[in-house]
């Protein structure tokens, strides 16, 4: 593991150099590797391998090249790269470069989608694993046969390497997975699939624990089923309250076998590392997360609001329903139009606001009001660069939301708002069961009014 030096070294020692494993209730995870810990006073943290406490703000997508869908460009192309050219990804001069800068700036740790090349520094960084996105059309039902063995080739192709990294944090196994009812329902099981179709038998399977007789069944979905095999040739399922009631049940079954499944896979390839959760995408379905209660380690949520207040619900259901664990906010941001990139957020993304100045208040706001729960450990903005104004190449999203633009110049207002809050946010966290947390809860709109003016954080 390479060294990047003092710069790196002043940030990340934040915390008494005298904690260890007598000063929490709770400690999850590897001696010798990040783990998280619940303190006697009761705040969660992220724990360094040698013991320290910390409360982790990090940026994502570090990375020397951004393509945009206009060939022509511009596209964001690192100014660390030795000739300030291509893709260049895994590239050792720019990797140390630029994160000499991302550390200058006031950022602990790295978060999702960053070049692969970072582990082999000592900056702390959480792998995205997207584990769904390896899977063919014929293994994305949980209950397919081939299901299980495509993701444990996801994973052991990823996680195998790293499995003795001391810099890695954990995993984040998937990102903005979709638990409505249309992808993940039971009619997404069982509707036109061939008879004998594993994913039907276990939709049947979880009706007859929802309703123990046929004549409940009947009842309750308005039928006249003899055996239980008559609703197994079914074509489709009824719509109505029945089926509302088995896909309650339903979703916390598929939730249940997803995370069974991943963590024991990752735990069989790497014993030493912490697993994040799945990144949920502003919304936290409470079947979903109480599935996950004993296996994860922590929770995550990408979450944005323009107001940077937190959305008391859910943060309470990600903490409550998990069985206690610690909080991730995955990926936070502010955006405006007033970037240098020309960025239009034709994606019509949350989380817009006024100018530069607002962006920066925003920042300081948002980290600072996370750091004072108590069960929060860490959060990471996204991202290091803004998208090309022409969409990224991926998906065309094309927002400011960078640390640097497409030029690779610091948004300077911003940069001094992450540089100035980040000594802070080990204290504040340090007193968070103490808080009354009166500006952190987004209040009820009808109960609020906007004034027009940015809050301050008290020094």
């Amino acid at each position: 593991m390479k060294c990047l030096g003092a710069a790196v070294a002043v940030i990340l020692v934040t915390a008494a150099s005298t904690w260890g494993a007598a000063d929490f209730e709770v400690l999850r995870g590897q001696e010798g590797f990040w783990r998280v810990g619940r303190d006697r006073d009761g705040a969660w943290w992220f724990v360094r391998p040698d013991g320290r406490p910390e409360f982790l703000n990090g940026v994502t997508t570090v990375r020397p090249h951004l393509a945009g869908r206009n060939p022509a460009g511009p596209h964001y192309t690192s100014r660390d790269l030795p000739d300030h050219t291509g893709d260049r990804s895994g590239d050792s001069q720019w990797a140390e470069a630029t994160l000499a800068r991302v550390s200058a700036c006031g950022f602990k740790s790295l978060g999702a989608w960053c070049d692969p090349v970072l582990h082999k520094y000592d900056l702390p960084v959480a792998r995205d694993l997207n584990l769904s996105t390896w899977l063919r059309a014929d293994a994305r039902r949980v209950f397919s046969p081939k299901w299980e063995a495509a993701m444990e080739e996801a994973v052991r192709r990823q996680v195998a390497p790293l499995k003795d990294s001391r810099s890695l944090v954990g995993y984040y196994t998937d990102n903005e997975l979709d638990w409505s009812a249309a992808a993940t329902g039971p009619a997404a099981y069982f509707d036109g699939l061939p008879l004998g179709d594993p994913n039907r038998k276990e939709v049947v399977r979880v009706m007859r624990t929802v309703w123990p007789n046929l004549k409940e069944f009947n009842r309750a979905w308005g039928t006249t089923a003899g055996p239980w095999d008559e609703v197994g040739i079914w074509i489709e399922l009824p719509r109505g309250d029945a089926y509302s009631r088995l896909g309650d049940a339903w979703l916390g079954h598929v939730a249940k076998r997803y995370f069974e499944a991943t963590t024991r896979l990752i735990r069989r390839h790497d014993p030493n590392h912490l697993i994040l959760g799945i990144r949920y995408r502003g919304h936290a379905p409470a079947q979903v997360v109480e599935a996950s209660k004993g296996l994860t380690d922590a929770q995550s949520v990408n979450y944005y609001a323009d107001d940077a207040k937190l959305d008391r619900e859910l943060f309470e259901t990600l903490h409550r329903h998990s069985g206690g664990q610690p909080v991730i906010v995955s990926e936070y941001s502010f955006h405006a139009l007033d970037g240098r990139s020309g960025n239009r957020n034709t994606f019509g993304f949350s989380a817009q606001v006024a100018d530069q100045a607002a962006r920066a208040q925003g920042y300081r706001d948002m980290t600072t009001r996370l750091a004072r729960l108590p069960y929060v450990i860490g959060a990471d903005w996204f991202q290091w660069m803004d998208e090309p104004p022409s969409g990224r190449l991926r998906d065309g999203e094309d927002v400011n939301f960078g640390v640097v633009d497409i030029s690779d110049r610091p948004y300077e207002l911003l940069m001094e708002s992450v540089t100035s809050t980040a000594p802070l946010l080990n204290g504040l966290h340090r007193r968070s069961t103490s808080e009354s947390y009166a500006d952190v809860w987004r209040q009820p709109r009808e109960a609020t009014a906007d004034t027009g003016q940015r809050e301050l954080v008290p020094q």
